[in-house]
């Protein structure tokens, strides 16, 4: 059997309630040193996910850009300073700018799958949900590639920490 990801996941997972403004979310990822988050409702199921690349998407420059509507063009201009746009967004809800299709697995799910799945799709990370939709852990890159290395030199790890036992 293949080993499932549920063995060597991470549990301590960073995540924002669905009713988080923007600026909740930036504060979130500035203090947990992360660069994404998911976004739960009141039952931990996963409703979406915002990444900084998200919210650089949101305060950046936009290039001019003519809009075609039958007869006439409307020419969009990006007149905002940074520090508008910045202040613009801070009280709006996460949702506005959180993908919300979010590729879950369970912790059954094979760890080779799950490699595969991170790659292709080019994801630092991915949800595991439980039966029932809820999350219940995360799959980094990072921790697979740790697993790894503990199989290349036979580590055996601590069931709590994941870290290898001496």
């Amino acid at each position: 059997m293949k080993a499932p990801i549920g063995k060597i996941m991470d549990t301590d997972v960073y995540t924002c309630p669905v009713t988080a403004t923007l600026g909740d979310v930036v504060k979130i990822l500035v203090e947990k040193e992360v660069g994404g988050l998911t976004v739960v409702d009141e039952e931990q199921h996963v409703t979406g996910f915002i990444s900084d690349g998200d919210i650089m998407r949101a305060v950046s420059k936009q290039k001019t850009r003519s809009i075609y509507g039958g007869d006439s063009v409307m020419v969009v201009y990006d007149d905002e300073s940074f520090e508008q746009k910045v202040d613009a967004f801070k009280e709006r809800n996460v949702m506005e700018l959180a993908a919300r299709k979010v590729f879950c697995v369970t912790e059954s799910h094979p760890i080779d799958e799950v490699a595969r799945i991170l790659s292709k799709k080019k994801f630092k990370k991915i949800p595991i949900i439980d039966e029932e939709g809820k999350l219940v852990g995360i799959a980094r890159r990072a921790t697979i590639v740790r697993y790894i290395f503990n199989l290349l030199f036979d580590l055996k790890l601590d069931k709590d920490t994941k870290e290898p036992v001496k």
